[in-house]
C-alpha cells in the first residue's frame, strides 16, 4: 500500500457509481484502478456547520470509513500473507480536488469493463449455476476468514475476473467494525455469527429477487 505525492483533479468527471456516502470514480492515472472519494454532500451533513459538536471533534471526521476498511484490509493481508482474493485490493491514498481519494485496484470482467454487483447479475436473468456456485465459494471464504464486515448487500458485491482466479465473487464496500463496543474483534465466534446472520439476510433478498427474474434452467435460489 501506498501513498501518492500527485493530485487528481475529480470534479470535472463523472463518477462511475456512487454509495450511500462515497462517489466512485475511474483513476486518470491508471484505467485500471478507481478512486473512492467521500460525497461533498455527506460531509457537509453529517461533520459541517450544522453537525452535532461530538461529531466535529471527532479524530478522523469524514474518513472514519477510510480507516476501517483499511485495517480491515490489512487484517486480511495478515491471515495469508496476501491480500484476499474475495475483498478489493486497496493500492493506497492520493489527494484530489474532492479530499482524500482511497486508490484501489478496479474489478473488471472478462471484457475489461467493470465487474457487474450481484443485483445486477440477477436483474440481467445471468445468475446461474455457475454464479451461484462461485457465491458459495465466496461465502465460505468470506465466513472462514477473520474479516469484519459492517454491510453485505446484492451491491457491493461484484463478480469479476482475473487470469490468476478466474471468475470469481470480490466484495467492494462494507468492510471493517461499525460498532462502538468491538464485540467482533474480540470474539472470532461472535464475529463468525454475525456474518452468517448478514449472510441469511441475503440470501433471502436474493431468492426474491430471483423469483422476479428467474433464469431458465437454474434453480430457484443458492443452497
Amino acid at each position: 500500500m501506498s501513498t501518492s505525492s500527485e493530485f487528481v483533479e475529480l470534479k470535472s468527471d463523472t463518477p462511475l457509481t456512487h454509495g450511500r456516502m462515497r462517489l466512485v470514480f475511474r483513476d486518470p492515472r491508471d484505467s485500471t484502478h478507481l478512486i473512492k472519494v467521500i460525497r461533498p454532500d455527506v460531509i457537509d451533513a453529517r461533520w459541517g456547520s450544522g453537525a452535532p459538536w461530538f461529531k466535529k471533534r471527532r479524530r478522523y471526521r469524514q474518513y472514519i470509513s477510510f480507516i476501517r476498511e483499511t485495517e480491515e484490509y490489512i487484517a486480511g493481508c495478515s491471515q495469508g500473507g496476501a491480500a484476499l482474493p474475495f475483498a478489493q485490493k486497496i493500492l493506497g491514498f492520493v489527494d484530489t480536488d474532492l479530499g482524500l481519494g482511497l486508490v484501489v485496484e478496479g474489478v473488471m470482467d472478462r471484457e475489461g469493463n467493470l465487474a457487474p454487483t450481484l443485483s445486477m447479475l440477477i436483474a440481467a436473468r445471468s445468475f446461474g449455476p455457475e454464479q451461484q456456485a462461485a457465491l458459495e465459494r465466496f461465502i465460505t471464504s468470506l465466513i472462514e476468514s477473520n474479516l469484519i464486515i459492517a454491510d453485505i448487500n446484492l451491491n457491493n458485491i461484484v463478480y469479476g475476473y482475473d487470469p490468476r482466479h478466474g471468475e470469481r465473487f470480490v466484495m467492494i464496500d462494507g468492510l471493517g467494525l461499525s460498532a462502538a463496543l468491538p464485540l467482533k474483534a474480540i470474539s472470532r465466534s461472535y464475529n463468525r455469527r454475525s456474518k452468517m446472520r448478514r449472510v441469511k439476510r441475503m440470501r433471502a433478498r436474493i431468492e426474491r429477487g430471483l423469483r422476479r427474474f428467474p433464469v431458465a434452467g437454474a434453480d430457484a435460489a443458492p443452497s
